[in-house]
């Protein structure tokens, strides 16, 4: 029975980070779709806004606020999957950390005023990147093999969470779980992981 890497603390961070933003993101889209509500309620429906009507005004609060709830929705379930290690949530956050990157990279284009803070965000995006390539955490995810360390392995490797030395990699003798991505013993009929059958 292949054992499961440990929760590396940098996943951890990512996790509790996204499931926080969520939250943040919930509140603000339940926020604005409660003002462009008040709008309603107000009956300013005849006022003129710099031009603007309030009906349009209501329309970008409400598709903001929604918007903005499907994104906190969004970011709650890949820290739920960061958390529980599920190969989706490693997938799925190397897409939108790609799509932020090439985001910030547009935008320095578009608007170089604010190149300072888009500059900011493709570092982030490039250290995270980065840091869910790395063997350990892909491997905590399902998608790399990954060995306990042994008595050779070395102090470092047990503490860091790296691979092991090249003695100890995966035999060919394990199968890969279709369902969760973890590795078991040939002729083992249930994933010991996630209980589907291999």
């Amino acid at each position: 029975m292949q054992p499961r890497p440990p929760r590396p603390t940098g996943v951890t961070i990512l996790a509790i980070l996204a499931i926080l933003g969520g939250i943040v993101l919930l509140v603000g889209g339940a926020g604005l779709l409660a003002f462009a509500g008040l709008l309603t309620i107000a009956n300013l429906s005849n006022t003129p806004l710099s031009g603007i009507d309030i009906a349009t005004v209501q329309l970008i609060f409400s598709a903001l606020g929604a918007v903005l709830l499907v994104l906190g929705i969004l970011y709650l379930i890949v820290g739920i999957g960061y958390w529980g290690g599920k190969g989706w949530a490693w997938t799925l956050g190397i897409v939108v950390t790609v799509i932020s990157l090439i985001v910030d990279i547009v935008q320095i284009g578009i608007n170089p005023v604010s190149a300072a803070g888009n500059v900011f965000g493709i570092l982030i995006a490039l250290i995270i990147l980065y840091y869910l390539t790395r063997q350990h955490v892909k491997a905590f995810f399902g998608k790399a093999p990954w060995a306990p360390s042994t008595m050779g392995g070395g102090a470092m490797t047990a503490m860091t969470g790296g691979m092991p030395s090249s003695t100890t990699q995966a035999s060919p003798t394990m199968v890969r779980c279709n369902s969760c991505g973890a590795m078991s013993p040939m002729g083992t009929t249930k994933c010991p992981s996630c209980g589907a059958a291999l």
